[in-house]
């Protein structure tokens, strides 16, 4: 939401402080937006693509009390507001300038003595959960990049290359403590708030400010050690590359999981095909399964047993930690995304070539076009209604990123990229636009974000905890369907 009136603006902002202070704890900070280096004390966003302004300062609540209290002082005042966990969301923000609600203190970790369970804090990025679990004996489908809030990719759906063994993060999800658009807190589980726990588990922004999270631990799959494949193809065989994976469509290994990155390489100036495939279990298991990879004449290989807590480095040659691109913060990446249920290879063959084309006719992007494609035995075995995650049938997440520091390059990206999304959506299996709700640009709608079938039981639950619609900048659940 822009804020236009100028005196409101400038009134808030010289009054933030005196505004909440006085019910917050001492903990708690209150950042103007004049504080030196405002952006800075924030949690930073993976994208400036599209992001939100905070022309009202942020509140870094230190409880959940504060958090109450910041909630319904903000109502009080009309002062919209935006809540940041982990900081990796891509979607389309530019229209909010407000407050934000910055969850950066609640960054805990705890095991029950039994380690059958962990509690987190709103914020906890992924990174922070890899060695308590590995150590513990345990795992989760944490998905593939270590800088993402963990809470955040869980309401989202939580995607990972082990949901085909364990399911999807929010399928491991047992209760939250959640701060509602009025200020209320909250436990919603599949006993208590049974409605919110549904909602919650797919369309989480829309329906409060989880405080804290408690999922259930299953033992690690191979005594924590994971197979690891690496390949790097020449771009001439991403026909036979495409139907590699669109024979998985007839069987996948619930323990199998491949990337793969289709990227431009402007040293060699030539196009590459970087793929990972990871197997949870042991090489001898694992390696038949590569066998179709092996036959594209890979010009680069390596194949070995890892630590379960050292996966996410060792993928793509150890090129995919947190120091390249997956996590550097403030970014120019301007995504499209998509679900699909199939491959239809024609189509993957046709935007190859032009995606080809579009690199070399600009130097200055890029972009790579990713391809997830997950096992999906874990998330069928929990039913559809069971959530309100609406994409358990996705048999490939296909991302079109792209990376570039000229922002002309904007409009021809958005003029290559939307009507190739719109083809691809024409045959993707859907029948409609889908799109995993965490990779979401923004502009895709609610059908495509949530599923139909979701949605008049979403707009339900949203007039029964957000009639006002105070927590709808991301991704917003409407109060009608349709």
């Amino acid at each position: 939401m822009k804020l236009d009136l100028l005196q409101t603006v400038l009134g808030l902002q010289s009054n933030l402080t005196a505004l909440f202070s006085p019910h917050l704890s001492s903990s708690a900070l209150i950042i103007p937006p004049t504080t030196p280096k405002f952006p800075a004390q924030l949690q930073q966003r993976w994208t400036d693509y599209n992001a939100p302004s905070y022309g009202l300062g942020a509140i870094k609540p230190a409880t959940e009390h504060d958090v109450q209290e910041t909630v319904r002082i903000a109502n009080k005042n009309n002062i919209p507001f935006f809540v940041t966990g982990g900081g990796h969301g891509v979607s389309d923000y530019h229209n909010f300038d407000g407050l934000a609600i910055d969850l950066s203190a609640f960054k805990s970790v705890s095991l029950t003595e039994d380690r059958s369970h962990v509690t987190i804090g709103g914020s906890v990025k992924i990174h922070q959960l890899i060695k308590p679990l590995y150590e513990a004996g345990k795992e989760l489908p944490l998905g593939s990049c270590a800088c993402v809030g963990v809470v955040g990719a869980t309401l989202g759906g939580g995607i990972g290359g082990l949901q085909g063994h364990r399911g999807l993060m929010l399928d491991s999800l047992e209760s939250v403590r959640i701060v509602t658009a009025a200020g209320d807190l909250l436990q919603a589980s599949r006993s208590d708030n049974k409605d919110l726990f549904w909602a919650l588990r797919g369309a989480g922004s829309n329906f409060g400010i989880v405080t804290s999270a408690t999922y259930s631990l299953p033992e690690i799959s191979n005594h924590g050690s994971y197979m690891n494949a690496d390949f790097i193809v020449p771009a001439s065989a991403n026909v036979s590359f495409f139907q590699v994976l669109k024979a998985f469509e007839h069987g996948m290994p619930s323990r199998l999981a491949v990337t793969a990155g289709l990227l431009y390489n402007r040293v060699a100036n030539e196009p590459m095909i970087a793929i990972n495939a990871i197997y949870y279990g042991p090489q001898e298991e694992g390696e038949p399964y590569l066998q179709a990879f092996k036959s594209l004449q890979p010009t680069m290989s390596n194949i070995s047993m890892v630590p379960a807590d050292d996966i996410m480095d060792a993928a793509f040659f150890r090129s995919f930690g947190q120091d390249n691109g997956a996590c550097t913060p403030n970014q120019h990446i301007n995504i499209y995304s998509m679900a699909l249920k199939q491959i239809h290879t024609p189509t993957f063959e046709s935007f190859f070539a032009r995606l080809v084309d579009f690199w070399k006719a600009y130097p200055g992007f890029q972009g790579r076009w990713l391809l997830q494609r997950y096992a999906t035995d874990g998330a069928l075995a929990v039913p559809d209604v069971e959530t309100a995650y609406g994409h358990r049938h996705t048999q490939l997440f296909m991302n079109f990123e792209g990376f570039y520091t000229d922002t002309s390059l904007d409009e021809p990206v958005n003029a290559f990229l939307t009507p190739a999304r719109d083809e691809f959506a024409q045959v993707s299996g859907y029948g409609r636009l889908a799109v995993f709700p965490n990779y979401a640009r923004g502009d895709e709608g609610p059908e495509a974000w949530y599923g139909s079938g979701n949605l008049p039981r979403l707009t339900a639950i949203k007039q029964k905890y957000d009639p006002k619609e105070r927590l709808s900048v991301h991704l917003p659940v409407p109060l009608h369907w349709p």
